[in-house]
């Protein structure tokens, strides 16, 4: 009688995948396969499409990514269920898809987050995210990232410290670098002071580390793309678990500022054109309370966006780039030289022009981004048709995807591609490259509204630690495990020691 319930139940189950398959069959009509049919990629079964080889812990997903673009180095498809992605290694095809003015929607794996991050500027498309873009522009002026290097250089000050406290030993670089984004960003953007000892923070910052392994989950499983079979799953608990403690904190940040939101005695920033222009959290509001183009639900959105993406890649980014250095001293010393010309062995703070005349550290960070981009893969719904430069069409309803991570290893654009050689951007080296052979913070329209801030707040930092310390290697890029994640991240913690200069 059992038997007979769970083959019952097993039907009832497969007639649900096929009348949701079917109600979606725009996304596997038989134009979608005659273009797609054209493009190389691993063999496919019915149903689960290619997606066997991919399920497995983070790492081996990983790794078998990387398999294929050494397997097919200029383009992929992949089929899961009835979706279809194809995956972009080469910059001009890349080019061709980021300067589509027509195609900016994300794809449908983003909208795994929406529970999370609603329709911030990282979801939203359309008017929506116009509307948003042009409400948030102005938030990272000039004038604006100007008054945040203070900021910037006291939370530089304050990790130097701790690392002061706790030289010679193994220290978690990443545990460093998420404490210093988050201070910076809190005291930035958001306009409040935080205790990184606040349990609401430290539940905060777990479970953003471990929603990865959640939004995986779902993505590399076919049958838990229909709603009604994910809401039944124990993954689908865990998410809602791990929101609900993201959401209490960035809910106070919210409700902290606004109990003492006032502009008054502040001393207004102007743009050129006399507009006066504010930081964030501030920005949205005023908004609001003008009766603007923003509610208290947009605010919350923006303010889990920027919570995410304003530290956590970032972060991700000071955590490889402290690594390199650490296994690089020669590279360590010629920052330090640059340092040297720039502060006279002054303790003094950095101020904006110094930031901006550390070229060559400049350099080191954007080679850190090549070799480490934070978000290593980025994704479009395609709208409407595109061809690409060998002439095959990415037909609309497909999901295209931007390999970034292996774009920014490709040997015919990158001689020795794994050496961390920060030379690479010196103007010479930059001339004939293809601009979108390296794109860390993406490009279009839709490129990071916030790779001004991230770049002057990962110089201040740096700038600081290597007039400190010595960093000596712990963990090497040969020791390291990556794993697939929403940002770049390992599968233990990435060590590094530090020395106190004499």
């Amino acid at each position: 009688m059992a038997s007979n319930v769970t083959i019952f139940f097993v039907i009832i189950l497969i007639l649900f995948i096929i009348k949701y398959l079917w109600s979606h069959r725009l996304h596997w009509n038989l134009r979608i396969i005659k273009h797609v049919k054209h493009f190389p990629g691993p063999p496919c079964i019915p149903v689960l499409g290619c997606t066997i080889p991919l399920l497995g812990p983070l790492d081996h997903i990983w790794n078998e990514f990387r398999k294929m673009a050494k397997t097919y180095p200029e383009m992929y498809r992949l089929w899961g269920g009835n979706r279809c992605g194809i995956f972009l290694l080469e910059p001009d095809d890349s080019e061709i898809l980021l300067l589509s003015t027509r195609n900016l929607a994300k794809s449908e794996g983003y909208q795994y987050m929406h529970d999370w991050l609603g329709n911030g500027l990282l979801l939203s498309s359309g008017s929506k995210w116009k509307v948003r873009r042009k409400i948030l522009t102005s938030a990272f002026h000039f004038n604006i990232l100007n008054e945040f290097v203070n900021v910037f250089e006291d939370n530089s000050e304050k990790s130097a410290n701790y690392i002061k406290n706790n030289c010679n030993k193994d220290l978690d670089a990443n545990e460093i670098a998420v404490d210093h984004t988050m201070h910076s960003l809190c005291e930035t953007t958001m306009g409040i002071s935080v205790n990184m000892e606040d349990p609401d923070i430290k539940q905060y910052k777990d479970a953003l580390h471990n929603f990865g392994s959640v939004f995986f989950s779902r993505l590399m499983r076919p049958w838990l793309t229909a709603d009604f079979i994910y809401n039944l799953s124990e993954i689908k608990r865990n998410q809602d678990r791990l929101i609900k403690a993201m959401h209490k904190f960035t809910l106070s940040v919210i409700e902290g500022r606004l109990l003492n939101w006032s502009l008054e005695g502040k001393q207004p920033l102007y743009s050129a054109s006399g507009k006066q222009i504010l930081p964030m959290m501030d920005l949205l509001i005023g908004e609001m309370k003008r009766g603007g183009g923003i509610d208290y639900e947009g605010i919350r959105e923006e303010v889990d966006t920027f919570m995410f993406e304003g530290h956590d890649t970032t972060s991700a980014g000071l955590t490889f780039l402290l690594m390199l250095l650490a296994n690089h001293p020669e590279i360590q010393n010629r920052i330090y030289e640059e340092q040297l010309k720039i502060f006279n062995d002054s303790k003094r703070k950095a101020t904006y022009d110094d930031l901006q005349n550390m070229e060559y550290l400049e350099r080191c960070i954007k080679e850190s981004l090549r070799l480490y981009p934070p978000v290593p893969i980025i994704g479009r719904t395609l709208d409407e048709d595109i061809v690409l430069k060998n002439k095959l069409v990415m037909p609309s309803g497909i999901f295209a995807n931007i390999m970034i991570y292996d774009l920014h290893r490709n040997p015919k654009f990158w001689p020795n591609p794994n050496k961390f050689d920060p030379d690479r951007f010196l103007p010479e080296n930059c001339k004939n490259r293809h601009p979108f052979a390296f794109i860390p913070f993406s490009a279009g329209s839709r490129n990071c509204i916030g790779q001004r801030f991230a770049m002057l707040e990962m110089k201040s930092f740096t700038s600081k630690i290597i007039r400190e310390f010595i960093l000596e290697p712990v963990d090497t890029p040969d020791t390291i495990i990556m794993i697939v994640d929403l940002v770049l991240r390992t599968k233990k913690p990435v060590k590094v020691k530090f020395r106190r200069r004499i």
